[in-house]
């Protein structure tokens, strides 16, 4: 009986020894990932800043640039990426184009200012056609 306890003592002391291995290559996996992503999302945020900065190619731009002061946060933000960027575009000014003009292409995306609706002209029956009279009438017959 005394033998059937070491054994399983053993046995428990190699488990946990197993197991507090497999935990710290699970954290260093997890570790690893999460650096990973913050480049990532680092990356996107730089490439998103860019374009709309008016840079002639946004993927150089970005592997072009010192990263250093680009940083994601605790709460997930990407902090540093609009003034990271201002310095490229003052150092490497050819990279950008001279002013981001609206409704011009920049990047991969058009930025096109919407029109605005005007007021309808009000409708006078004086000048109107006979057939915009005509139209006018069973509008305002039909209740629309």
């Amino acid at each position: 009986m005394s033998d059937d306890v070491e054994a399983l003592r053993q046995s428990l002391t190699a488990a946990q020894a197993e197991l507090a291995s497999m935990r710290e290559a699970h954290e260093a996996a997890m570790t690893r990932l999460q650096a990973e992503n913050d480049q990532v999302l680092i990356a996107s945020a730089l490439r998103a800043e860019a374009m709309r900065l008016g840079a002639h190619n946004p993927d150089d731009v970005v592997r072009l640039m010192d990263r250093g002061d680009v940083v994601r946060g605790e709460d997930g933000q990407v902090t540093g990426a609009s003034a990271a960027l201002e310095r490229v575009r003052r150092e490497r000014g050819y990279l950008f184009a001279a002013q981001a003009v609206p409704g011009t292409a920049s990047g991969s995306t058009i930025g096109a200012v919407a029109p605005r609706p005007g007021e309808a002209a009000p409708f006078d029956a004086r000048k109107a056609t006979d057939a915009d009279y005509a139209a006018r009438k069973w509008q305002l017959l039909a209740g629309k």
